[in-house]
């Protein structure tokens, strides 16, 4: 592996771990629907299948389909950590 490609590896795990976290925080939030809750988890899990679809020789769904699937998981999350941070900020309670 030819040393350039270190920082696209490492920015690639770093991504990882923020979906994974992203999806775990909004998991766990009690008030949303259940579906809600488990829509970041399951469009990570579709990502991953798309990733692994490499190594049986299907590259081309993965270039296709991983990361816009990956940068949705992101988005959504975001979006719904943001969305309960200014219902608590309206309610009066201390985030």
């Amino acid at each position: 592996m030819p040393l350039s490609l270190i920082p696209i590896a490492l920015f690639a795990l770093a991504f990882l771990a923020f979906n994974v976290s992203l999806s775990v925080r909004v998991g766990r939030m009690t008030e949303l629907p259940r579906w809600r809750r488990a829509l970041p988890a399951l469009l990570l899990c579709a990502a991953l299948a798309a990733s692994a679809g490499r190594a049986w020789g299907i590259a081309e769904v993965a270039e296709a389909v991983a990361f816009p699937l990956n940068a949705a998981t992101a988005l959504l999350g975001m979006y719904e950590l943001d969305r309960q941070r200014r219902r608590r900020q309206r309610s009066g309670a201390v985030a």
